[in-house]
């Protein structure tokens, strides 16, 4: 039996209200895992970075949108194995991005920018990547569809957008997914639903991937989840598209 899902979040969280504590809520909740939280954010930013780099780059810098950067988890890593990117975060919570800003106060090349609406967000050059981790999940069915859409008009035409989110049918996930404090009344959205969006808001093309098999008890698997991208249990998945 298929599960269900209604891909419209009840309430939005406002994140203002969780950026002093959001870390230690999502500690809390992956601990079955076995890792930090920081696991996760760079294994995103490994997994894009390899990726993205199986082709040679041709220009000096690589200009990267971290659109939805919360906290600034991120930030670090995109520096450590991007080192030639010029990073903009981006992100609708103010009390977040002021996190972000102290955070990541030693790394360069990141700017940063609040925004309330998508429309708002313009720039002089296209962006070679723009990273979407989790966030799709938070923003309302009806507006999915127009934020990639014009996403998609920030985006070099040999650019890539990586959108990560998290896998229903991983059952650790769910678990963990259900009693998290920040996304009580939102749901998950299935693979095939977010290819369905994209494809619609005008991507030429796209792949999918899955990644994050073991937990850490059977880490030592962890080097042959690349063998596993194509099946669709790993705990998150993300989309390629151009």
């Amino acid at each position: 039996m298929q599960p269900k899902f209604s891909e419209e979040p009840e309430k939005l969280p406002d994140f203002d209200d969780y950026a002093d504590n959001y870390e230690l809520l999502v500690k809390d909740n992956i601990k079955a895992s076995g890792f930090p939280p920081s696991y996760f954010d760079e294994h995103k930013i490994k997994t894009l970075a390899a990726d993205f780099l199986k082709k040679p780059f041709a220009g000096d810098e690589i200009r990267f949108l971290n659109f939805g950067c919360g906290i600034g988890k991120s930030e670090q890593f995109i520096h450590k194995y991007l080192p030639g990117a010029r990073t903009v975060s981006v992100d609708v919570s103010k009390s977040s991005l002021d996190r972000a800003m102290e955070r990541n106060r030693n790394v360069p090349h990141v700017t940063y920018q609040h925004f309330n609406d998508v429309t708002e967000l313009t720039y002089d050059q296209p962006f070679d990547i723009i990273f979407a981790a989790n966030v799709f999940h938070h923003i309302p069915n009806d507006l999915r569809l127009p934020i990639l859409a014009h996403l998609r008009t920030l985006l070099s035409p040999n650019g890539y957008l990586y959108i990560f989110e998290h896998n229903p049918f991983n059952p650790l996930t769910k678990a963990a997914f259900d009693t998290c404090e920040f996304d009580q009344g939102c749901k998950m959205i299935p693979a095939r639903n977010m290819s369905e969006n994209i494809r619609k808001a005008g991507f030429k093309s796209q792949t999918r991937h899955y990644i994050v098999f073991f937990p850490k008890p059977l880490s030592s698997f962890i080097p042959y989840e690349k063998y596993l991208d194509w099946l669709p249990i790993g705990a998150q998945y993300y989309i390629k598209a151009q």
